[in-house]
């Protein structure tokens, strides 16, 4: 077994581990790749070990991937096949991957200390896309990143920072949105779908950056039945990874009831057809599940 995974288990207080690494001959190479059933599978019973080994490995193994970036996404028009013709979007930031687990936690962990409070969430490894958050999470989460780098927070209630709490079915309404702060926050659904077809910079694809789903998507006939680390597949127009399946996303807007939130973009345990840039449906904002995650947007 190599020098790292022996200097990892000891930073993180977890020497009780490595005979089981030794046991079965984890190297470095064979650690970036497992996932968290890999390692229950190695012995590590308690969920607790297994996310802060992730996290650990993770932060060593990401070399030039940067689960940060964002995209720039000019200005302009929907086009006429979409549902929002003619509707003008001014420019604005977006993630150019769904959010990390290794993010995830890197910023949930902040929070603990700083009066947030925000579901663990799940994921199969750190660059993997988070998953079983709620879009209440996901928003105090954006909320969180922003005041962790000391940027205004887009979101309140009553006029207080949105720390804790969520609100059932209906409550989304609660949470207001201040928007021309410069902090974090969900996209539109008008600015996710613009960015997915990739902008003014658009060639009209069906799928974010093709018109073959394998290209671009993890969906029901290529996944494994998971989700998949995020930028695997070739990106949009824009440098977008992963907006056509591997999991839905969050967006800000509410459906026409005005209490469930849009997701976007279709995942893993989809058909291909429900990647397609123009596909909309909604689920509940208390709603956890495997196949929902979420990136961020930013005002220019």
């Amino acid at each position: 077994m190599t020098t790292n995974i022996h200097t990892v288990l000891e930073r993180e207080h977890l020497d009780n581990l490595m005979p089981f690494f030794d046991k079965q001959g984890v190297t470095d190479d064979i650690m970036e790749t497992l996932t968290d059933q890999d390692l229950k599978a190695l012995g590590v019973e308690k969920l607790g070990e297994r996310r802060r080994l992730l996290v650990a490995f993770g932060e060593g193994q990401e070399g030039s991937f940067d689960p940060t970036a964002m995209a720039q996404v000019g200005g302009g028009s929907m086009p006429t096949e979409s549902q929002f013709a003619g509707i003008t979007i001014e420019a604005f930031r977006i993630g150019k991957y769904p959010v990390t687990q290794l993010e995830w936690e890197r910023v949930r962990i902040w929070s603990v200390g700083h009066g947030f409070k925000i579901e663990s969430g799940e994921g199969n490894g750190s660059r993997h896309p988070i998953t079983h958050v709620s879009w209440y999470d996901a928003v105090k989460w954006c909320n969180a990143k922003s005041m962790m780098e000391a940027l205004k927070p887009a979101y309140s209630i009553n006029g207080k920072t949105y720390l804790n709490g969520e609100y059932g079915p209906d409550g989304s309404t609660l949470v207001e949105m201040n928007p021309a702060v410069e902090g974090y926050r969900l996209p539109s659904e008008i600015e996710w779908e613009w960015a997915a077809r990739g902008g003014p910079l658009s060639q009209g694809f069906q799928f974010s950056g093709s018109d073959n789903p394998d290209k671009v998507a993890w969906h029901d006939k290529n996944s494994n039945a998971g989700a998949h680390a995020v930028g695997q597949k070739k990106p949009n127009e824009l440098g977008i990874h992963d907006m056509s399946g591997n999991v839905w996303e969050w967006c800000w807007d509410k459906d026409e009831t005005g209490a469930a939130c849009r997701i976007r973009g279709g995942s893993w345990m989809q058909v291909d057809g429900q990647g397609v840039v123009a596909y909309r449906v909604s689920r509940s904002p208390d709603s956890r599940y495997t196949v929902i995650g979420f990136r961020v947007a930013q005002n220019l």
